[in-house]
């Protein structure tokens, strides 16, 4: 090889691991919804909070300007000014002070921790990065990731659109072939096939579908594959 012909450049041998927050860490998504029942009660919508099955229908999975005007939509009522605020400020009171990794969650971090051909971790969510902090430190799995937290609110990308994800790979210094998302909704697992990213799907209900063709399906973090 001449001196002015560049050595080939170098792909480590290993995989990037990058986690969904929300049903794949920790399972906040009862206390979200609360929050938001709380404010679209405040909207007209008598009795919500008391309807887990429909809280789910209208808010799991969406980030929570669309929950907004679903449910502006529903009453004919704007939202209040503080809306936000206040649907996040009543999910802290039903999450309180402690909040505790889904099962086997801190294992399954450690042994990644561990393992040579893991060549790192972080979270990419749609929530604000604030808020994947302080679950995280609640949840005592922060120092997992090395300070790698990413948030749609600051890519201006929420999912399904692939744009999170593949900043997350760029800015942690692989590319999307080198990485594996772990997620557990629809719109993240087609985020993450759309980036061209391996994607694990996380359904602890035995018998559980991929959301996308090309999802792996895994059912317990205790034996989430790599």
């Amino acid at each position: 090889m001449s001196e002015s012909t560049p050595p080939p450049a170098h792909r480590p041998d290993g995989t990037f691991v990058i986690f969904d927050l929300d049903g794949v860490l920790v399972d906040t998504q009862d206390a979200e919804n609360g929050g938001l029942a709380h404010v679209g009660e405040l909207m007209g919508l008598t009795g919500l909070g008391d309807d887990q099955a429909r809280c789910h229908e209208l808010f799991t999975g969406k980030r929570m300007q669309e929950c907004l005007d679903l449910l502006e939509e529903i009453t004919g009522n704007p939202p209040p000014p503080n809306a936000m605020p206040l649907a996040r400020a009543r999910c802290e009171e039903l999450i309180g002070d402690h909040l505790e990794p889904l099962d086997g969650v801190a294992d399954a971090l450690t042994r990644l921790s561990e393992r040579p051909d893991v060549l790192g971790m972080c979270v990419a969510s749609n929530s604000p990065l604030e808020l994947i902090e302080n679950r995280l430190a609640k949840a005592k799995i922060l120092h997992h990731f090395d300070g790698l937290l990413f948030s749609a609110y600051e890519v201006g990308a929420w999912k399904p659109d692939p744009k999170l994800f593949l900043w997350a790979a760029e800015s942690a210094g692989h590319d999307p072939d080198a990485c594996v998302v772990v997620e557990d909704s629809a719109v993240g697992v087609a985020a993450g096939i759309d980036a061209g990213i391996r994607v694990l799907q996380y359904a602890p209900a035995p018998g559980t579908a991929p959301h996308r063709e090309g999802a792996v399906v895994f059912h317990t973090m205790h034996d989430l594959p790599h």
